[in-house]
C-alpha cells in the first residue's frame, strides 16, 4: 500500500522560528544567526515501521551571504537553508523533488550520491541532463531501491557549486521487523548484527573542508601554471554548516570579514547507557579526514552505506570526499570530559596555509574547571581502506568477470596546455557536453572530450551465455599520478578486489600483458594466497575507492543499471580539470 507524505521536517534547531512553516511551498529567508548550531537527531521511527510512501519536496535554490565559520561568504541555499534540508526515507519510497533555480545567472543540477536510480535522474550535467537554467524548475522523480539503506547525500553536480555549499543529507532508514519504543530502536535483532546494532539516537554530521573565497576564484588560481599543480589548501572546516575560525589567522593578502563563532557539539553527549548512531559524511572539496573521540568508543557498522564487519575503536579514517561512515558511539565514564577531533588528511596540502588548523578538537563535555579537553592519539585507528564488508554481502560475487577494461589516469601539466594542470583518463581530459546531454545524443555526436567504455554487445566483448544472467565487469584503474585519488562511480557500488601502491616505479597493472599484478609475482612476493586479488572473501563493497599514488585498483561490479554513468575523482578541482570518464551500460 502506498500513501503520500508531504515533508515539512527539516533538521536545524536554531531555525525553530520557521520549523512550523511548510518549507516545501514557502522558502525561508531568515539569516542564520551568529552562534552555535545544534544538530537535532534524525527521526527513524517515522520511517522504519511504515509502508513505502511518496514524498514530495519543493526546493528553491538561492544564494546569499552567510557566516558559516564567522567569515562572510556568498553561499548557496535550499529553501533558505545551508546545508540543504535533510531528506529521510525508507527503501521503496518514491521521492518527487521539484528543484527551482532562483539564481541570477548560474545553471544547477542535483546528484543523489550513492543511490542506484535510473540514469535520467542522476543529475550529472552534460551526461544525463541539461543544467537547470535560472528561473526554471526540474523535477527529480525516482524510487529508492528496495535493497539500499544507510547514509547518502545529495549535492550539486554542475560546475563548482558543491564547493560553495549546495548539498545536504539523504538518509534511508532500514525497515524494522517490528515496532519498538523510542530509545530501543533496532534492538529487536537478537543476533546483534551490524544492521540492527543498538542505539538510542540517530545523528547526522556533514563534515567538510571550506574555502573563504568562492570556488570559481579558487579554481582560477589552481588552473594556472603558477600553481604548479598544487591543490588549493582550504581555509577552514565545517560541521553541519558551522565552524569556528580564528579571525587573527586570516592571510593578510586575502583579508576577510570575520566574526568569532563558537561550535557546540553537546548533542553528542550520550547520558547513562544511551548510545548514538552517528552518520558522518565527507562533504569537502579536497581533504579526507580521520574522526576520533576522547573518552568514548564506537563500533563502525557501515561504510558507503554498506554493512561492514564490526570493529571497535575511538578513531577511524581516512574518510575521503564523497564517502560516508556510520558508527555507534557509546558513552564514556560519567562526568568525564569528552571531545571529538577531526584530523584533515594532508596529502593534498603541498604548501602552508596559516589560516587552517588541520587538526581541530571540539568539546562535547568540558572538564569541571571549564577548560577545553584534548584528545589523546589513538593507537588503534580503524583504517577504512582495510575494513571488510560483511561476508553475507559477498556471496553473489562471481569468480570471474565477463569483461575487463583497463584505464590510466594522471594529472598532467603539458606545454600544449600552457603547463596548466589538467586531469586525464588515458589521453582524454573530460569536459561535460552542456548543450545536449549524452543520453539524448547518438554516439557519433559526442565530442572528443568523452572517454566512454561500453559494455554493450560486440565481437570483442564477452557477454553472459544466458541472456538473463548478470553481466559482471572488471575495471582496472591505474593511477600514474603522484597523488592518490578518491574515485566515485555513479549509479552502482563495486567490489574492490585489490588496491596497491608501488614502493618504487609506477605500480601499473594490465591483466592483458602482465602475468601477475605488481608485488604478487612468485619471485617477488612471499604473500599467502589470501593476499592476492583473487581471494574474493577480502573484497570490499563501496561506491568510492581511494587509489593511491603510483598504484592501481581492481574493481568488479554488476552492470545491471542501464545508462551512461560518470566515474570521476571526487576532489572537485581534479574533477573540474578533467579527471573523469564514462561507463555505458
Amino acid at each position: 500500500m502506498e500513501y503520500c507524505i508531504v515533508s515539512g521536517h527539516y533538521m536545524w534547531p536554531d531555525l525553530s522560528a520557521i520549523l512550523d512553516t511548510d518549507l516545501t511551498t514557502k522558502p525561508s529567508t531568515r539569516l542564520d544567526p551568529i552562534g552555535s548550531l545544534e544538530q537535532p537527531e534524525l527521526q527513524p521511527e517515522n520511517h522504519v515501521y511504515r509502508d513505502p510512501a511518496t514524498q514530495h519536496f519543493d526546493w528553491v535554490v538561492t544564494a546569499n551571504h552567510r557566516r558559516p565559520d564567522g567569515v562572510l561568504k556568498r553561499i548557496y541555499l535550499i529553501n533558505g537553508l545551508f546545508p540543504g534540508p535533510t531528506v529521510e526515507a525508507r527503501p521503496g519510497d518514491r521521492l518527487i523533488v521539484n528543484v527551482t533555480n532562483s539564481l541570477e545567472d548560474e545553471p544547477i543540477s542535483i546528484h543523489w550520491h550513492g543511490i542506484h536510480i535510473e540514469n535520467a535522474m542522476d543529475g550529472a550535467v552534460g551526461v544525463t541532463q541539461r543544467p537547470i537554467p535560472p528561473g526554471s524548475t526540474f523535477t527529480y522523480n525516482f524510487t529508492i531501491p528496495a535493497d539500499q539503506s544507510g547514509t547518502f547525500w545529495y549535492h550539486a553536480h554542475s560546475g563548482l557549486i558543491r564547493a560553495d555549499g549546495l548539498y545536504g543529507g539523504l538518509i534511508v532508514h532500514k525497515p524494522s521487523p517490528k515496532p519498538t519504543v523510542r530509545g530501543l530502536l533496532a534492538r529487536a535483532d537478537e543476533k546483534g548484527t551490524a544492521s540492527y546494532a543498538s542505539y538510542d539516537r540517530d545523528v547526522l554530521l556533514l563534515i567538510g573542508d571550506w574555502y573563504h573565497r568562492s570556488a570559481d576564484q579558487v579554481y582560477s588560481w589552481y588552473m594556472r601554471a603558477g600553481s604548479f599543480g598544487n591543490e588549493p589548501v582550504p581555509d577552514s572546516l565545517l560541521i553541519n554548516g558551522v565552524g569556528h575560525f580564528d579571525c587573527s589567522m586570516a592571510v593578510p593578502a586575502r583579508p576577510v570579514d570575520c566574526i568569532f563563532r563558537q561550535m557546540n557539539l553537546s548533542y553528542l553527549d550520550a547520558k547513562g547507557d544511551a548510545a548514538y548512531r552517528v552518520r558522518a559524511v565527507n562533504t569537502g572539496s579536497v581533504a579526507g579526514f580521520t574522526l576520533g573521540f576522547q573518552n568514548k568508543e564506537f563500533s563502525l557498522i557501515q561504510v558507503d552505506s554498506i554493512e561492514v564487519e564490526q570493529e571497535d575503536s575511538n578513531s577511524a579514517g581516512v574518510l575521503y570526499p564523497g564517502q560516508r561512515m556510520d558508527i555507534i558511539l557509546r558513552p564514556g565514564p560519567d562526568k568525564t570530559p569528552s571531545s571529538m577531533t577531526i584530523d584533515l588528511d594532508k596529502e593534498c596540502f603541498r604548501y602552508p596555509n596559516p589560516a587552517l588548523a588541520s587538526i581541530q578538537t571540539f568539546d562535547i563535555t568540558k572538564s569541571s574547571d571549564n577548560t577545553s579537553s584534548t584528545i589523546s592519539p589513538s593507537n588503534n585507528t580503524i583504517s577504512l581502506s582495510e575494513v571488510a564488508t560483511r561476508k553475507s554481502l559477498l556471496s553473489g560475487l562471481p569468480e570471474k568477470a565477463h569483461q575487463t577494461h583497463v584505464v590510466y589516469t594522471k594529472i598532467e601539466k603539458l606545454s600544449i596546455n600552457h603547463n596548466v594542470p589538467y586531469g586525464f583518463f588515458n589521453r582524454t581530459s573530460w569536459k561535460p557536453q552542456i548543450d545536449t546531454p549524452l543520453i539524448d545524443l547518438p554516439r557519433d555526436k559526442w565530442d572528443g572530450n568523452q572517454l566512454v567504455l561500453s559494455t554493450g554487445s560486440s565481437t570483442s566483448r564477452a557477454l553472459p551465455s544466458d541472456k538473463d544472467q548478470d553481466l559482471w565487469i572488471d575495471l582496472v584503474v591505474n593511477n600514474l599520478d603522484d597523488s592518490g585519488h578518491p574515485f566515485h562511480l555513479h549509479g552502482h557500488h563495486f567490489y574492490i578486489r585489490r588496491t596497491y601502491q608501488a614502493p618504487v616505479g609506477w605500480g601499473a597493472y594490465n591483466p592483458f600483458t602482465d602475468a601477475y599484478p605488481p608485488g604478487l609475482a612468485p619471485e617477488s612476493s612471499s604473500s599467502s594466497r589470501a593476499d592476492t586479488p583473487y581471494d574474493l572473501s577480502r573484497a570490499q563493497l563501496r561506491d568510492t575507492v581511494y587509489i593511491p599514488s603510483r598504484g592501481h585498483a581492481i574493481l568488479r561490479f554488476r552492470a545491471d543499471n542501464p545508462g551512461i554513468w560518470l566515474f570521476h575523482c571526487h576532489i572537485i578541482w581534479h574533477q573540474a580539470s578533467g579527471m573523469a570518464m564514462l561507463l555505458q551500460i
